[in-house]
């Protein structure tokens, strides 16, 4: 939390403790409610409307009026939990806002943790393992929780599995969601502590990994689960310390949600909604970093730029969905010809672009040829497309030189409109000789 956001916290959560103290359990909560009110008001006025604008401000506000709310219950609920009455404390009562002070400044540099998490890790490949370390360290610093496991519950099974890899062979690798205690959890979304519910504490599913489960709780997206974080020991007494829980609870569940919306957010930026392919920046920016280590390592590469002639009647008719479901195709022959240090991408409505990395001109010929054969089976099927659909493909090479991005796309662009305006399959500025090998 910067200085500009805690100058103004501080003396609010202070006021909400000891306000807490004298009134009791039930007005304490109340009290923390209209002041986290106040402060969400008081930061609106005082920063403006950039602040809900910037994933990581907004995290710090909502957790800022966690801590107030649960300040005013948990000053109260300890109050009359130590049997003290609704009235000024007689023993040491700096003592109990100094511990929650520092509770509170704990869960402050939580937040403060995971902005900074999030910037570095944003744009990773897989950012869970990551993940899984900030998880574990905000729940030791937070409330000394050790034994921390943390699952994602996918989609397309009823299983929880590990953020971070483990030993594929190990028999403790998944948990079952559906049954005992973890399955409860996750199908009602409330938590479990083990002081706090009588019976037993096994985690089913997962025999010998956790033998004792003191703490589960699932980190939700309104009614969608997303995952669960299981704990084996926890070093504060629960029943004392149940509002730090549950803001802990939703202090985890709210990094988890921002991590999984900024990692959607990046791959709506990179890659085609219809095709799935990276959009046209996205693979002007990957092929040029594969295009550079090419040049580095003095290896051939080559463009393609493969167009659909068509594709327009099918639009101009309104049969999107079916010019959507060809793209699909066409997009799913290609992906299967290239290799993992390629790139593809789509350019634009008709157009797809390929990067051929460590090709020589007749293998770059030989490629493009055996892809363009495929799509004119593909494209050619009249009773599906109702429509006569083209295919032409223009190729560039890089050669014994070493031109830019640009200018290999350049010119791959013009062999397509040579391979339109002479009615050819293929274009390329390839040796004439290769072209005649492959029947261009």
């Amino acid at each position: 939390m910067n200085l500009a956001l805690f100058l103004p916290w501080f003396p609010v959560v202070l006021a909400v403790g000891v306000g807490g103290r004298l009134l009791g359990r039930g007005r304490g909560f109340a009290l923390g409610v209209l002041c986290a009110l106040f402060w969400v008001v008081l930061v609106h006025a005082t920063a403006g409307a950039a602040v809900w604008q910037r994933p990581g401000m907004m995290l710090t506000v909502l957790a800022g009026a966690a801590a107030i709310i649960a300040m005013g219950g948990w000053a109260g609920e300890s109050a009359e939990t130590r049997g003290t009455p609704a009235a000024p404390a007689a023993a040491a009562p700096g003592a109990g806002v100094a511990e929650h002070t520092a509770t509170l400044e704990c869960l402050s540099a939580a937040c403060d943790t995971f902005d900074d998490w999030l910037e570095d890790h944003r744009n990773d490949a897989n950012p869970w393992p990551a993940f899984d370390e900030l998880i574990r360290t905000v729940l030791y610093q937070s409330c000394r929780a050790t034994h921390v496991r943390p699952f994602r519950l996918l989609s397309e099974g009823e299983e929880l599995t590990p953020l971070r890899d483990v030993d594929p062979f190990h028999e403790a690798r998944r948990v079952n969601a559906r049954d005992g205690i973890v399955g409860e959890v996750v199908r009602s979304g409330r938590a479990y502590v083990a002081d706090c519910h009588p019976g037993t504490s096994e985690v089913p599913g997962a025999p010998g990994a956790v033998d004792r489960l003191a703490w589960c709780f699932a980190c939700s997206q309104g009614t969608e689960r997303l995952g669960a974080v299981l704990v084996g020991q926890v070093g504060v007494a629960p029943q004392r310390n149940r509002a730090l829980l549950r803001t802990v609870e939703h202090l985890i569940g709210m990094f988890w949600y921002t991590l999984r919306e900024a990692i959607r957010s990046r791959a709506a930026a990179l890659h085609d909604p219809v095709s799935g392919l990276l959009t046209r920046e996205a693979f002007l920016h990957f092929a040029e970093q594969t295009l550079r280590e090419s040049h580095q390592h003095a290896e051939p590469s080559a463009v393609a730029v493969i167009g659909l002639e068509g594709m327009r009647a099918l639009n101009d008719a309104g049969r999107w969905e079916v010019a959507d479901d060809l793209v699909r195709e066409v997009s799913a022959v290609l992906r299967g010809k290239v290799r993992p240090d390629d790139r593809l991408g789509r350019f634009d409505g008709s157009r797809f672009i390929m990067l051929f990395r460590r090709v020589d001109s007749d293998l770059a010929l030989l490629i493009v040829s055996q892809i363009m054969t495929r799509l004119k089976g593909l494209c050619g099927d009249l009773t599906r497309w109702r429509e006569p659909i083209e295919v032409r493909c223009g190729i560039a090479g890089g050669g014994s030189s070493t031109p830019d991005l640009r200018a290999l796309v350049s010119r791959s662009l013009q062999q397509n409109r040579r391979a339109r305006l002479e009615e050819r399959s293929i274009a390329s500025d390839l040796e004439p000789a290769l072209e005649a090998a492959a029947g261009v």
